[in-house]
């Protein structure tokens, strides 16, 4: 797993390294390529992607999961890191802690893991996490900036949030896209990692040099890799012993879209609500190292607690 996890992680390390190199020596923008992947290119992905979402209601629990722990944990992180942090920092610990890299991380692992055959099931249980990354999130971070008034206005006027509900609008109706959309929705699908890992970089590369804030990092890690993992492990138990609704393979599911690291998205986020994009930055890059080790070693805990349990059965 852990050779699956590098081989496709190496080409966004690539990517952030580009983007490093843009954002040092080439001078490249980085409100301007924000606006680009906020406003421009995330529209137009999410559109599609809620388009052509597959919808089965026997896996429902699936993203009212990902909505209740997104909800319930940046609400926890929002109220406490106001108290912690004396300034907009609180903003972006509790804007990072309403959802995770489950796109440009989680999508190539379940991929190469299960296969294509789950991709649809593991982003309709994304649905869940991502409405709450450009609604609640977004209003979490706005706030940094802006009274509740005017943050409200600020997600209201999110391109990505209409895509999304107009996506699933036209998903409902049965309404059929024209497949020169589908081809350069590929395209724009290609641009939108690109763009969105560079961003990283670029951000990295605006430092005068690369700072680790510890007291940061373990805000941000701690929703990322102990409050979401929590959620996921507890869905697990209770259908393992309760509701027995679920096979194994989809509790893998689970416990890895729980376990991905802080979303890159965060960044193209705070650059464009200007909040401290390079520390932003900074806890994405060090989150995305960790999980390297974290969703293997959930995944393993995962089939040594299983074959615990069916032994005592």
């Amino acid at each position: 797993m852990i050779a699956i996890l590098l081989e496709n992680l190496i080409p966004l390390y690539i990517l952030i390294g580009l983007g490093y190199i843009a954002g040092r020596w080439l001078d490249v923008n980085l409100h301007s390529m924000a606006i680009i992947a906020i406003y421009i290119l995330a529209p137009i992905v999410n559109f599609g992607a809620m388009a052509r979402l597959p919808f089965d209601l026997h896996f429902i629990a699936l993203p009212v999961m990902a909505y209740l722990i997104s909800t319930i944990t940046g609400l926890i992180m929002y109220k406490t890191a106001r108290h912690a942090w004396q300034n907009n920092t609180a903003n972006l610990i509790a804007m990072g802690s309403v959802t995770g890299n489950t796109g440009y991380f989680g999508l190539p692992l379940v991929l190469a893991l299960f296969g294509p055959e789950w991709v649809g099931l593991y982003l309709f249980m994304n649905l869940g996490a991502f409405i709450n990354e450009v609604s609640l999130g977004y209003y979490f971070g706005a706030r940094g900036n802006a009274v509740a008034k005017d943050a409200i206005l600020k997600v209201i006027k999110l391109p990505v949030l209409h895509a999304v509900w107009l996506g699933l609008l036209f998903n409902l109706l049965h309404i059929e896209l024209p497949g020169v959309f589908y081809r350069y929705w590929d395209y724009a699908t290609g641009a939108w990692v690109i763009i969105g890992m560079m961003l990283i970089g670029v951000a990295l590369g605006k430092l005068p040099r690369l700072e680790f804030d510890g007291r940061l990092m373990a805000w941000m890690f701690t929703p990322k890799f102990i409050l979401w993992p929590l959620g996921g492990w507890i869905f697990v138990l209770l259908d393992m012993m309760v509701f027995h609704s679920f096979e194994p393979l989809i509790y893998k599911l689970v416990l890895i879209f729980t376990s991905v690291p802080l979303a890159g998205n965060i960044v193209a986020f705070a650059a464009t609500l200007r909040l401290h994009p390079e520390r932003a930055a900074t806890a994405v890059l060090a989150s995305t190292v960790l999980a390297i080790a974290v969703v293997p070693g959930n995944l393993m805990l995962f089939d040594l607690f299983r074959s615990i349990f069916l032994a005592q059965k």
